[in-house]
């Protein structure tokens, strides 16, 4: 009898006519993962084999077809070697059998393990930004990423509004690389630019390129205004050294908006920087791809490579994109169906190749010709549904990050913000994206499902989904939801939860292997183990990692901050109008509108923090409402 191992316990199944002859329907039906999986496929047909006691106690089609799509959804076609080796191993093959609901194993679940210890951090200015935004109306400084050159002892730093900065790790001196702020009188480089009082508006995100160290390439995303009556695409003669010659606005990429109008664009560019040596951008600039979004509401929001990617690997230079729902999921509409539908981006991950030289012979060009699409993508060979998509069925996942710990099998993990609170409690979650899985949003958020809905109906008993193309295509193929890592509940933990990294650093050694992320809105810092979150994908929705808080003073200092850098406005800086602040307080009449802002930054304000590390192991800590990037100093 063969035997599997769990990293702590053996388990030992026995097979049975039952278990072969759904086993023989999957070989006939699925014949391509027959010849894909063949370790897999003899285990299913022989006698003895380990996964026959399931088969006899549990089997059914549906149960079988589900078990194969867990399957599906746990490998990555990059490397096939590598997959039939760790179908092999019980890691797997365990989490597969947790993920049908079963309790025939008994692997240490993330529910038995206990939370990290409590730590409190001390914080320290390293930088505080320059006054932007329009006037600094909603912020001081709207600090939004933070990242580390590659090769070199610069991070850059975008803000909102419009620069992207290079920041001196010595001297702490931040210099505007690029400015995307063109609209109106705005001296910057895209005349439809919009930065918005909604909370992700403007310069998105960005990221570098593998091959940076050689190529100089990143890429950017900015959102535009489509009602804008200026030309999409590039000043032209605002940087002596940005060639625009090949610069083209592409078409957008439909988004379903139903009654309501397109009013932004999300857009991706690819830079080229002949000298990365410089604080000065001489190269060219090139529109990869532009999304249509119903409003500035959960709009594409990052954009990752896979750091652990090399030269002639599958993922090389492939870059990964998200996009939220734009609030659709919460619609009482056919747009509810946003998130679950293939044939738009909305609340999805994509998977594309920026460089139409990468990867000829394994993908196709893309519509607007600007990329190619991999092959390998789970739903490339689905019709009607777009192919570049890798991941569906979330809210926001408005920031991703990845574990490293295991090269060839890294884990892309996405930070999701979760509804407005309600009954039934929403949730903020972290998600490890897997390859064509369904994370069941708007149906279910962390381990709770929504209420019925007459817009999609009752929930399948067996918690499928139906493989939906649009609001009216449906396949006949149903799959099951994925279930998040961890979660933390709305309005109770936080209010939106914030991006962050799994530490790898030396620095902290409480930190290492662990993810680190915080609270947008309250301002907190949290982390858990990734090993937790890695053992909480198990099928079982209630599974989650346990987390700790990392406590620190941030809330009040950033808001003492925030009233000190208003203050020292003066009378120009405050806006024309007031601003709310907050939802349902009315506005100030103009003439109030100086006192009326002033008096927002009254404690506790939205702390509005991000944060991020780099190669030291350094811990940066981002926050909007005062506009100043702080480094954690201690850690006990």
């Amino acid at each position: 009898m063969m035997q599997l191992f769990t990293e702590t316990k053996r388990i030992t199944l026995v097979n049975t006519p039952s278990s072969r002859a759904n086993s023989t329907s999957w070989l006939t039906n699925c014949p391509d993962d027959a010849q894909r999986f063949p370790r897999l496929a003899e285990a299913l047909t022989r006698q003895n084999s380990q996964f026959a006691k399931f088969w006899q106690t549990q089997s059914t089609p549906e149960r079988t077809l589900a078990f194969v799509g867990s399957i599906r959804r746990n490998l990555s076609l990059a490397d096939e070697a590598t997959e039939r080796r760790n179908m092999a191993k019980s890691r797997l093959v365990n989490r597969v059998v947790w993920g049908l609901g079963l309790t025939v194993a008994v692997a240490t679940t993330a529910a038995a393990q206990t939370a990290p210890k409590a730590l409190t951090a001390r914080l320290s200015d390293f930088v505080e930004m320059p006054l932007t935004g329009h006037d600094a109306r909603s912020q001081p400084a709207r600090i939004n990423f933070l990242v580390e050159e590659p090769g070199q002892n610069r991070l850059f730093v975008s803000d909102s509004s419009g620069p992207l900065y290079i920041l001196d790790k010595k001297t702490h001196q931040p210099v505007v690389y690029l400015d995307f702020d063109g609209s109106g009188n705005g001296k910057g480089l895209f005349p439809r630019f919009i930065a918005d009082f909604s909370f992700a508006s403007g310069l998105l995100g960005f990221t570098f390129d593998p091959d940076y160290a050689r190529n100089g390439i990143f890429y950017t995303l900015h959102l535009e205004d489509v009602a804008s009556t200026a030309p999409a695409g590039l000043k032209g003669g605002v940087m002596a050294g940005l060639d625009t010659s090949k610069y083209t606005p592409t078409k957008g990429v439909f988004t379903p908006s139903g009654p309501a109008a397109i009013t932004r664009e999300a857009v991706l560019v690819e830079w080229t920087d002949k000298n990365i040596k410089d604080t000065k951008f001489e190269g060219t600039a090139r529109e990869i791809l532009r999304v249509q979004l119903l409003n500035g509401i959960h709009p594409t929001d990052d954009v990752t490579f896979n750091p652990t990617a090399r030269r002639g690997d599958a993922d090389w230079r492939v870059l990964y994109v998200s996009t939220g729902d734009g609030g659709t999921g919460e619609l009482t509409d056919v747009r509810r169906l946003n998130p679950q539908r293939l044939d738009h981006f909305g609340g999805k991950i994509i998977r594309i190749v920026p460089d139409l030289k990468e990867h000829v012979a394994n993908s196709e060009v893309s519509e607007n010709g600007q990329y190619r699409i991999p092959r390998d993508n789970p739903f490339f060979a689905t019709p009607g549904a777009r192919k570049e998509i890798w991941a569906y069925g979330m809210r926001n996942p408005h920031r991703m990050t990845w574990d490293v710990e295991s090269p060839r099998q890294a884990n892309l993990l996405a930070f999701v913000i979760g509804a407005n609170g309600g009954n039934p409690v929403r949730y903020e979650t972290i998600d490890i994206i897997k390859r064509g899985a369904n994370y069941g949003y708007p149906l279910r958020e962390g381990p709770e499902f929504r209420a019925e809905s007459p817009i999609y109906g009752p929930l399948a008993a067996d918690k499928t989904l139906p493989l939906r193309i649009s609001d009216t295509v449906v396949m006949n193929d149903r799959v099951p939801m994925q279930d998040s890592a961890l979660a933390y509940k709305t309005s109770v933990e936080g209010n939106a939860i914030a991006g962050g990294f799994v530490y790898r650093g030396k620095k902290w050694p409480a930190l290492q292997s662990c993810v680190v992320f915080g609270d947008i809105t309250s301002g907190r810092i949290f982390y858990a183990k990734v090993a937790d979150l890695v053992s909480a994908t198990d099928g079982d929705p209630t599974t989650l990692a346990p987390y700790t808080e990392i406590k620190t003073d941030l809330p009040q200092i950033a808001a003492e901050r925030a009233k000190i850098r208003v203050a020292a406005l003066p009378p120009a800086a405050a806006p024309p109008t007031a601003t709310p602040p907050a939802a349902g307080t009315p506005a100030a009449p103009p003439s109030a509108a100086a006192a009326a802002f002033r008096a927002a930054r009254s404690f506790p304000p939205r702390t509005d923090m991000r944060l991020a590390t780099d190669s030291d192991g350094e811990i940066y800590v981002m926050t909007k409402s005062d506009g100043v990037i702080r480094r954690i100093e201690s850690i006990q």
